[in-house]
């Protein structure tokens, strides 16, 4: 079989890395037609949305389409499939346009991730509801996952929740887990690991964004802070990245250490070296619908997680056996289940292995790889 991956998508967004990765682990070519847009822009709020740099990031996708074109003409020949990643709602409009002139009716995949009409106006509250921004990003979406002929999202709740907001039919979508790259997120014996006397590291990693319910995380830091061992990192930076910090500075926390940005080996280091990883608390309906990639990355390394409760992570995992789930919104739900972590060792890494074990069976390269070509298979099938 051979698929082009077609579009501006993210490179190394783990989405497309280990999608590209898995189908070529069980024996598909993968043709890659790309050019790099986004990989550009980091961070995708505050001064991003500003007028000069929209028309920049415009400009820019107008250079990279030009490019497309000639790539689409050239290198997608023979083409079973298409499939176009994360970011890829625009790139849905230039590649049926490329199919049309070819005369081409191969199928088309999308995997967009996520609405980013969703993200931006509903869930970060960028713009308003009725703004002409807010109006286009919804006819964008609604476009881009209706052309297709299959949909791929990451949880059933969020499928449910698409299918309902664009008025589209959910049998055009379909469930794939995320995963992590096993080449990159793998579990190791920790030098500290073998000390006798450490301090107890709980690590968030991410962006600062409101469904990470980051302030949860600062206000269960404080319940902490008579748990001298008890240390609590946090990684990253993002829209409300100052409101954090300032709460943080009120409460007068000593016990969290904010690190602004690191470089991804290090990022991964600091993952290995953790002894708890967070994942998401804010509440919103957003992240009551989906798995956050730092779930996955954690397990792959064998950590245990605590994360919010949510529909969404139930889908594939299970409170007490792979994952610790916790109240959204309440930092002594969150305190307790990180003291709970801390005072039984034997708990602890009970989770982390089953939450490994569960990530060898369904989430690594190659199973994300065999599940999702499989799934594409069964639209071949239907199609003829």
């Amino acid at each position: 079989m051979r698929i082009c991956y077609f579009g501006t998508y993210e490179q190394k967004y783990p989405l497309n890395s280990i999608l590209i990765k898995g189908l070529r682990k069980n024996g598909v070519e993968v043709v890659e037609c790309h050019e790099a847009v986004w990989e550009k822009y980091g961070n995708k709020t505050g001064s991003f949305l500003r007028p000069v740099s929209l028309l920049k990031l415009f400009i820019g996708i107008l250079v990279a389409y030009f490019k497309l074109i000639y790539k689409f003409f050239w290198n997608c020949k023979n083409i079973d499939f298409y499939v176009v990643g994360y970011i890829g709602q625009v790139d849905m409009f230039l590649l049926k346009f490329l199919k049309f002139l070819k005369r081409d009716k191969k199928k088309i995949i999308f995997v967009p991730l996520f609405s980013i009409y969703d993200g931006a106006i509903l869930d970060r509250e960028l713009f308003k509801k009725s703004s002409l921004f807010a109006k286009m990003l919804f006819f964008i979406d609604k476009y881009s996952m209706k052309s297709a002929d299959m949909v791929f999202l990451d949880t059933n709740e969020h499928i449910e929740y698409v299918s309902e907001l664009f008025g589209i039919d959910i049998k055009k979508f379909r469930r794939s887990f995320v995963g992590a790259d096993e080449d990159i997120f793998f579990p190791i014996e920790a030098e500290k690991d073998r000390q006798p006397s450490r301090q107890f590291t709980v690590l968030f990693f991410g962006k600062y964004i409101p469904l990470h319910g980051l302030e949860y995380i600062i206000e269960a830091a404080q319940l902490l802070r008579k748990e001298k061992d008890i240390k609590i990192k946090m990684v990253g930076s993002g829209q409300i990245y100052r409101q954090i910090l300032e709460l943080n500075e009120r409460l007068k926390n000593e016990n969290v250490e904010f690190i602004s940005w690191i470089e991804h080996e290090k990022l991964v280091d600091e993952i290995k070296n953790a002894d708890v990883v967070l994942g998401i608390f804010g509440g919103t309906e957003k992240s009551l619908r989906v798995i956050p990639n730092k779930v996955f990355q954690a397990v792959a390394c064998r950590k245990p997680v605590i994360t919010g409760d949510s529909l969404a992570i139930r889908e594939l995992f299970t409170d007490g056996e792979n994952i610790v789930l916790c109240n959204n919104r309440d930092p002594v739900s969150l305190r307790d289940s990180i003291i709970g972590l801390y005072e039984d060792k034997y708990f602890a890494s009970v989770i982390a292995g089953q939450g490994y074990c569960l990530f060898k069976e369904q989430l690594n390269i190659e199973k994300i790889g065999a599940h999702f070509l499989n799934v594409v298979l069964t639209l071949e099938r239907v199609g003829k």
